[in-house]
């Protein structure tokens, strides 16, 4: 069952992302990123209604939450600008090379992963450096690169995160407390920031149209069964097995980026991402 859980993690949270990318594209990061959070936030809190349970009170380890919360936010709004206005066939692969970032950090806080995870970490960096190689010939087209930095900086927040979530946080608080947190600062720093902007502009107020709030809806309940899917998986079966399945979300995102939004690249480009995809399978190993 693990491993069937491992998979719907990939399917959903690679949905969500093609939902986030057409939803930034209308309504920009902020608003995108606002109304996710705040569906995804009342998710979690019906869950810790539906499952009670008590936080510990251990200051320090929720000043490693907060920590993690922050890197979460860091890791959204990077990761929701690069869908925006990146190829979500490159910006994807790239930003779901956090996988890297977190075994770098594990290996310095004294871990020693198997060759496996080395093996991946090279090929995550020979597959970044081929995605975001223009095409040599003038005549072909190219594929821009803008939303690349972006997706690197995001892998780089999420790595952290989920290394501090996976070591630190999780033995000893578990997953619902936390991602309520995690929720919750996603939620108050997009829309302070939401209504910052709109306060200097004088900009009337925003609304969702009824498409961009199915979107929303959509992305929210894709990241929620996603995690569910992830913390069942990691129940019932070893939780390196469901990492490296659930890792492959962005198989899912490039698929549908191929097949609905028609984005092409160059032939080097696709060598990238394939080697991106497997560095991902190799480090989560």
């Amino acid at each position: 069952m693990g491993i069937l859980y491992g998979l719907f993690a990939a399917i959903f949270w690679g949905v969500g992302d093609f939902l986030i990318t057409h939803l930034t594209r209308r309504v920009g990061t902020l608003l995108a990123l606002a109304a996710i959070q705040v569906l995804s936030l009342l998710g979690w809190m019906l869950w810790l209604l539906a499952r009670p349970s008590h936080p510990p009170a251990d200051l320090a380890l929720w000043g490693i939450v907060m920590a993690t919360a922050a890197c979460h936010v860091l890791g959204l709004v990077f990761v929701y600008r690069a869908f925006e206005v990146g190829t979500l066939a490159i910006v994807s692969p790239i930003s779901a090379g956090f996988a890297v970032v977190t075994a770098v950090l594990a290996l310095s806080a004294g871990e020693r992963p198997p060759l496996t995870a080395l093996a991946g970490a090279g090929l995550l960096l020979l597959g970044v450096v081929l995605a975001t190689r223009s095409p040599s010939d003038p005549k072909a087209p190219r594929p821009s690169l803008i939303g690349v930095p972006e997706a690197i900086l995001s892998a780089l927040a999420f790595g952290t995160m989920f290394w501090l979530f996976s070591f630190f946080v999780e033995p000893r608080m578990g997953y619902a407390w936390p991602l309520v947190l995690l929720k919750t600062m996603a939620v108050g720093s997009s829309v302070l920031t939401l209504m910052n902007r709109q306060r200097r502009a004088k900009a009337p107020r925003l609304t969702l149209a009824f498409g961009a709030v199915m979107l929303a809806l959509g992305a929210a309940a894709a990241d929620t069964l996603a995690w569910l899917a992830y913390i069942m998986g990691s129940v019932t079966s070893y939780a390196t097995i469901v990492t490296a399945l659930a890792s492959l979300f962005s198989v899912v995102t490039v698929l549908l980026a191929w097949r609905f939004l028609r984005e092409r690249i160059a032939i080097h480009q696709w060598a990238g991402v394939t080697i991106i995809l497997l560095g991902i399978l190799f480090v989560s190993l």
